[in-house]
């Protein structure tokens, strides 16, 4: 079931989208293979704290990443908590304006008139309501089905909350964009405040830092991020054609908290 915030008393229209310690040792990420012809999914769920429709979204997201690491398939999942329902009694703390404002541009791209949650893009070519798993895992399956068209290749340092990241994506279509995102592992929250007041809510991969390099030319080079905090987590990187469009590359590197 879609949840949308109305504004004022809340509508987002389409007009208005447009543990920490005290320092890391330098530790290697393990990049997975990305050159090969399999085909890939990258996940996008645009989730908050404040709306009740979203903990089974969350739910499905984390299954489907679990089932993934188990099988080895190439599924990039990333949690964006958008900030539109911070308003109706709980802040939700990994939100941003920058997850809002990119729901919005999928937004433009698929006509839809009003941003909602949950919602799930897969490969920035098919939007469904992220609850909904015989829609998402059929996305999933023909996502998977389609062999990559742009390989991508990352390895991952840290150092303290600094994650330097070097990517090489060869070729790329005419105005692509590398996006690059730092996602900690898990997380959870307990509201006492708000649609899921009294909830225990948990998360998988949020993202709390996203970079993106115009590919004007083949990219070799480091992409640096910041993390919150030193936990578990991977930087994500993926190459998005012009416009919120399509998703023809990803690979993943993850790190552990030392």
């Amino acid at each position: 079931m879609r949840s949308a915030i109305r504004a004022g008393a809340v509508i987002v229209a389409c007009a208005l989208l447009c543990g920490a310690h005290a320092a890391a040792a330098a530790a290697p990420g393990r990049a997975a293979p990305s050159t090969d012809a399999a085909g890939f999914a990258l996940l996008e769920l645009f989730t908050s704290e404040g709306c009740s429709s979203c903990p089974p979204a969350d739910a499905l997201l984390a299954r489907l990443v679990s089932e993934s690491r188990d099988s080895g398939r190439r599924v990039y999942a990333l949690s964006f908590h958008v900030d539109y329902w911070d308003r109706l009694g709980w802040k939700d703390r990994f939100s941003s304006a920058a997850w809002s404002r990119r729901q919005g541009e999928y937004a433009r791209r698929f006509d839809l008139g009003s941003l909602y949650t949950p919602q799930l893009v897969v490969n920035g070519a098919k939007e469904m309501v992220g609850s909904d798993a015989t829609q998402v895992e059929a996305a999933l399956h023909a996502a998977l089905a389609r062999a990559a068209r742009v390989p991508v290749m990352v390895h991952a340092t840290a150092r303290g909350l600094d994650v330097s990241v070097h990517c090489k994506v060869e070729q790329a279509p005419a105005g692509a964009v590398l996006l690059v995102a730092w996602v900690d592992a898990t997380a959870s929250s307990a509201p006492d405040n708000g649609e899921n007041r009294g909830r225990a809510l948990h998360h998988v991969n949020v993202v709390r830092d996203l970079r993106s390099v115009p590919l004007d030319r083949p990219f070799d080079a480091a992409v640096e991020l910041k993390r919150p905090e030193i936990r578990d987590g991977a930087v994500i990187a993926w190459v998005q054609e012009a416009g919120a469009g399509a998703v023809v590359g990803a690979a993943a590197a993850e790190l552990k908290a030392r």
